[in-house]
């Protein structure tokens, strides 16, 4: 199995750029997905979380996709914002798509463009018809329907997060991509609620947080689900019952279904760990760990080892029925390996 891996701006706390660390894997790593300086997105602007103005921040991308297409892994520009406002169809918008690509490109040879816009991807499409398209998975796509409908701007797709499990869809989703010429790849570490339905309003917050001026903002209420969800003691064995997350041990069960999968590193507090553990085809650890966004600070005290985690779990798990309420297996074992910090080995 290949990998995709999401790009981090240098801190004043990393003590190695990424292409040091993309080193150490690049004989498992497919490419590098990257989101260009302040362009709005899915995540928070990346230059901003990072502190770096924004000349500073094309220079230290550019320097470090340059060293990364040497490695021989191939570079994936991101355009997935679904918040683009009254500009969502704009001639500016178009130009400053067109205008980034291009200046990129003379830089450093591109591959595949990923998208969350119908309209970026037709304005790529015609200028820039030598890149793959991808659609993001932010769009959802899990249906042979959906990808039927979306086939016509694009080349490939990172498929809906919620059917990680569906391995009867995946396999027929991976024999139209066949017969259709379409790449296509899955999502493997998003700690996301399973079918969240406040995951598009998340993804737009998150993408505009450093815009927000905390005086003028609702208080009262915290407006990200999953963290209310599981902050609420009743809901927490529920995590694996309404997770996504491939584990690093159960890769290997999807090798004939996608030529690779995607991990999100690009805000994750330690992007080495979840490389080496999807590389190597095991962790040792606090499964917690392994999830962007992670959860783990609402289990104060514990952590779920996933040395006991069983081979048993992917069996169940992917002949999931999705009725929980009635099935009961996740719940038990999270009690078996849901453990004290001081038990973890």
């Amino acid at each position: 199995m290949k990998f995709s891996v999401g790009y981090q701006y240098p801190d004043e706390y990393s003590e190695e750029r990424f292409p040091e660390i993309l080193q150490d894997y690049s004989d498992s790593i497919a490419e590098l997905y990257f989101a260009p300086g302040n362009e709005p997105g899915a995540r928070s602007p990346a230059a901003k979380a990072s502190g770096l103005e924004e000349n500073e921040a094309w220079e230290i991308l550019t320097e470090d996709i340059v060293k990364t297409r040497k490695m021989g892994i191939k570079l994936n520009l991101l355009f997935n914002a679904n918040c683009l406002g009254a500009g969502c169809i704009s001639k500016e918008l178009q130009n400053r798509v067109v205008k980034i690509t291009g200046n990129l490109m003379d830089i450093c040879e591109l591959d595949t463009v990923t998208t969350a816009s119908w309209f970026i991807a037709g304005v790529l499409k015609k200028h820039f018809p030598q890149l793959e398209i991808r659609a993001s998975v932010n769009m959802k796509l899990g249906t042979l329907e959906a990808l039927n409908y979306a086939s016509e701007r694009f080349d490939g797709f990172c498929i809906q997060r919620d059917i990680n499990y569906h391995l009867e869809t995946l396999r027929q989703i991976s024999d139209w991509a066949k017969v259709n010429h379409k790449n296509i790849c899955l999502l493997a570490n998003s700690g996301c609620l399973r079918n969240c339905a406040v995951q598009t309003f998340h993804d737009n917050l998150v993408a505009h947080l450093s815009e927000l001026r905390q005086s003028e903002c609702c208080m009262d209420q915290d407006p990200i689900f999953c963290r209310r969800f599981y902050a609420d003691d009743s809901h927490k064995m529920e995590y694996l019952s309404h997770s996504t997350l491939i584990r690093p041990e159960d890769v290997h069960h999807y090798e004939d279904i996608v030529p690779m999968l995607k991990l999100a590193t690009r805000t994750h507090s330690n992007p080495r760990l979840v490389l080496e553990a999807y590389t190597s085809g095991k962790f040792t650890g606090n499964f917690f760990d392994l999830t962007e966004p992670g959860h783990g600070i609402f289990f104060r005290g514990k952590v779920l080892d996933n040395a006991g985690i069983t081979p048993e779990y992917w069996q169940v798990k992917s002949r999931c029925k999705e009725n929980c309420s009635e099935c009961g297996f996740c719940r038990k074992v999270m009690e078996n390996a849901l453990i004290s910090c001081t038990e973890l080995s």
